[in-house]
């Protein structure tokens, strides 16, 4: 999360809680058909192990702090996060779509709302598209992790988020870069309707909108899918508990005095997992 200057602190959670909901229920939705394709096929789910993500993970972000540190060409090194973003955005975009649109009217799709990104990208624009993204990677990622190697996933990243933000404060860095050149891996939350409308080019570290991670979102969502499996009803109670350690999180970053950024998946990840081990008693 990033520091706005919040005027209307409920109305911004209220967006925050809608556009975190329609993540987790779009992502249910593709975890679903993507379980009936594997069933129908009768193929397994592709397996990733632990040490496999947590490599990938590490090679991303030592590979893009050598950037943020040591590559001083100001213009290329926008170029370089712009290619990402879109790179991520279309990638979860054409896995999601994939899932129920044939490859002609899917390539059009990808191709137009890439388009619309570079040409002019506004808050809904870019929140929409970032959504879609997060959906497909976290359907296709909840299938192939068990459950409880997601809880492990969610308490590493948990206390890495924390180190991240407070200890090494690499993680701001990285934000303040990609937020700085238009390539913002987060929802961005707006404090009115009409702010929906503004450009991307208008959110700053400090502004009047709030950031809130693709990785805050994705974790979770991970999870959730991971348990359709064992039925839909065990995803919505981990849904409603992540979604109640969004607010959880929000409630402390208002309480704060002086309001710094601050990591959001540790409260959403521990009430994750207290939803899960619930439908583990049930």
């Amino acid at each position: 999360m990033k520091e706005p200057s919040l005027l209307y602190p409920w109305r911004v959670f209220g967006f925050e809680v809608v556009l975190f909901s329609l993540s987790l229920g779009l992502g249910i939705l593709a975890g679903l058909r993507l379980h009936e394709i594997f069933k129908i096929q009768k193929v397994p789910p592709p397996s990733i192990s632990l040490s496999q993500f947590l490599f990938y993970f590490l090679f991303a972000t030592i590979f893009l702090l050598l950037i943020i540190y040591f590559f001083k060409f100001k213009r290329g090194k926008g170029i370089f996060f712009k290619g990402i973003f879109l790179l991520a955005i279309g990638f979860g975009n054409f896995f999601f779509f994939g899932l129920w649109l044939p490859d002609v009217f899917l390539f059009i799709l990808v191709v137009l709302l890439i388009v619309l990104l570079l040409r002019r990208p506004s808050l809904m624009l870019h929140n929409f598209a970032l959504i879609f993204a997060i959906a497909g990677v976290g359907a296709g990622l909840g299938l192939s992790f068990t459950p409880e190697m997601v809880i492990l996933l969610l308490l590493i990243f948990s206390i890495y988020d924390f180190i991240a933000v407070y200890k090494t404060k690499h993680m701001i860095k990285m934000a303040k870069e990609m937020i700085a050149h238009g390539a913002i891996l987060g929802i961005v939350v707006p404090q009115t309707i009409s702010d929906f409308q503004s450009q991307l080019k208008e959110v700053r570290v400090g502004g009047k909108f709030l950031v809130l991670g693709a990785g805050d979102i994705v974790f979770p969502l991970i999870l959730v899918v991971s348990l359709i499996p064992q039925g839909i009803f065990n995803s919505l109670i981990v849904a409603s508990f992540a979604l109640l350690g969004l607010f959880a999180g929000f409630l402390i970053f208002i309480s704060k005095k002086i309001r710094t950024p601050m990591p959001a998946l540790p409260p959403i990840a521990l009430f994750s997992i207290i939803g899960y081990l619930l439908t583990r008693i049930i």
